[in-house]
């Protein structure tokens, strides 16, 4: 079974964490960089009486241009980001001047060793040094493991190799020192990388989680106005559907109970418009309750409430409208109805109207009644012959 820090991410997010890893690197690459001088000057200080100047100042030129090119690079990476697709070059050079800065510190044992007795002391001074950044380079490389196998590589070659050549059993012994040194280091540098590197996935996975959820909150907020929106209109018209409007008839009932908030309602009703579906089909007639209702809308005032009651039949609700201002409204939508085209040009010589039934809420009667006077208006509008506004 994979270990938990190896759980496969989609692509995107195997993208991103490349991308934290290799940031993380530059980050701590340049942070090494400028504490590099620190070492060097160290040296510097130990072997500055022992050594000729021109080897002193060849090993600082040496050792500090890895570090300079370093700095410069991971400077301007971290400032610009490289595409994604140049990472892995990137983090080649990455590994390149690590070999170099690591072989450059190794150089400082052959550079700087002495003759006589003082020698191992010094050299062994100098491979303190060494054996302190290599260990440091553990965890400050562990985002890149073949980037901190390589430097630890290059940093103890040199003076591993170097003191196998001198041949004494103490250096032999050193030398055997720094061989088991390295094995343990890889061994603790792996399991940084491995804790770096589930770390870090849990990071990207935490955040492609949070994106999900925003995601489908998103979509949950979207789907839950549409179902308020659904929840209240009528599918077709887009009006409010007629449980809104009831539960708006209760609320002005009782705010002319409370307060004597005047209020009137207007009941519509199309003329003939079963023969408009039994002529044209249920299509065309759907399309004139569409247009029914974009012709009445432009005439409303906002705090109008506009529904489809049932079929073809439509309700106002005009809060602090008396029956006569609310008549007048109706007559202007009748009169609209007879300049507008319903049909859509399907019979030219039809033009659709409708008949219209006014009722104010009067003290002392229920809702029921209200609706019950309203729609009396509505039918002794049909039985005028059509057409007409009646006011109950």
């Amino acid at each position: 079974m994979q270990d938990k820090w190896m759980d496969s991410l989609s692509p995107e997010d195997e993208a991103e964490l490349e991308r934290l890893c290799f940031r993380t690197l530059l980050e701590r690459a340049r942070l090494a960089s400028m504490m590099a001088p620190l070492g060097t000057l160290y040296i510097v200080w130990l072997v500055w009486e022992t050594t000729p100047w021109f080897w002193i100042i060849g090993w600082m030129l040496l050792n500090s241009l890895s570090d300079g090119i370093t700095y410069v690079l991971s400077g301007r990476w971290l400032k610009q980001p490289l595409p994604h697709a140049r990472i892995p070059a990137a983090l080649n050079w990455q590994i390149v001047l690590r070999v170099l800065q690591g072989l450059s510190w190794g150089a400082a044992i052959v550079f700087f060793h002495g003759e006589g007795e003082t020698a191992a002391i010094g050299d062994m001074i100098i491979l303190l040094l060494l054996i302190s950044i290599s260990a440091v380079s553990v965890t400050n490389m562990a985002p890149s493991f073949i980037t901190m196998l390589t430097f630890c590589a290059s940093i103890l070659i040199v003076p591993f190799l170097f003191f196998l050549s001198l041949g004494e059993s103490l250096y032999i012994n050193l030398a055997i020192g720094l061989g088991v040194l390295f094995l343990v280091e890889m061994q603790i540098g792996w399991d940084a990388y491995r804790q770096f590197e589930e770390g870090m996935r849990q990071l990207v996975q935490n955040r492609s989680n949070r994106r999900q959820l925003e995601l489908r909150n998103g979509q949950l907020d979207a789907l839950n106005q549409t179902l308020q929106v659904m929840a209240v209109h009528d599918q077709l018209t887009g009006l409010y559907n007629r449980h809104f409007i009831v539960e708006q008839l209760e609320r002005q009932y009782e705010m002319f109970g409370r307060y004597g908030s005047v209020c009137s309602i207007v009941l519509i009703d199309i003329d003939h418009f079963k023969n408009v579906n039994d002529s044209f089909g249920h299509g065309v007639g759907d399309n004139v309750l569409v247009s029914f209702a974009r012709c009445v809308e432009p005439l409303l005032r906002q705090g109008d409430f506009f529904g489809r009651y049932g079929g073809e039949e439509f309700i106002l609700v005009l809060p602090m409208t008396d029956s006569a201002a609310a008549a007048q409204l109706a007559e202007r939508i009748r009169n609209k109805l007879k300049d507008s085209d319903l049909l859509a040009g399907q019979q030219d010589a039809w033009c659709l109207s409708a008949s219209f039934g006014v009722a104010e809420i009067r003290s002392g009667e229920s809702l029921d009644s209200w609706l019950v006077r309203v729609d009396q208006a509505l039918y002794r509008a049909k039985d005028n012959g059509r057409d007409c506004v009646v006011e109950e």
